[in-house]
């Protein structure tokens, strides 16, 4: 090796030191940056490891809160239709409550009518025998003569019919 120039004890020393600062050099420098960039490479594995399950979690939590929305939706129309059922039965009781007002009263006023129209006919019953009773005193009373006899019955009769038409007015 001496005709390259190359020394032996030389190349073996330079070989040993080459191989000691390669040792040192991975202990100190290149190990330390491998053992840092291997924990940074699983770092960012594991956050995206996480990403994923966040992911996955939202669009579980999204498909939860849609159905709760669809569920919350269907509780609102069902509502709303039982407010809608309640509310026309409502209507229909309170039609037929005053529909039932409205016959009673129409009874009510027809009974008072009734009544009042039995008490009329009563009235001119009474003012009838009465007149009847006026006007047989009245011929009892006269002369029995048929002329003014009769002329005391058209008296009475319009006395009678005069009566009557105040009554129906009233």
């Amino acid at each position: 090796m001496d005709a390259l120039g190359i020394d032996l004890v030389t190349f073996l020393i330079q070989i040993f030191a080459f191989l000691v600062f390669i040792w040192i050099f991975w202990q100190f420098a290149l190990g330390p940056i491998t053992r840092m960039l291997d924990e940074r490479q699983e770092r960012i594995r594991e956050s995206m490891e996480a990403a994923e399950r966040m992911e996955q979690e939202l669009a579980a939590t999204q498909a939860r809160n849609e159905e709760i929305l669809a569920e919350a939706r269907r509780d609102a129309q069902e509502i709303l239709s039982t407010a809608r059922e309640n509310s026309e039965q409502i209507l229909n009781r309170a039609r037929e409550q005053s529909q039932q007002q409205a016959d009673q009263m129409i009874e009510k006023a027809q009974a008072t009518i009734e009544a009042e129209r039995t008490q009329a006919w009563n009235e001119l019953r009474e003012e009838v025998a009465e007149l009847a009773i006026t006007a047989a005193t009245k011929i009892v009373r006269q002369e029995l003569d048929r002329e003014k006899h009769a002329e005391l019955i058209r008296e009475t009769l319009a006395e009678a019919e005069q009566g009557s038409a105040r009554e129906t007015q009233d």
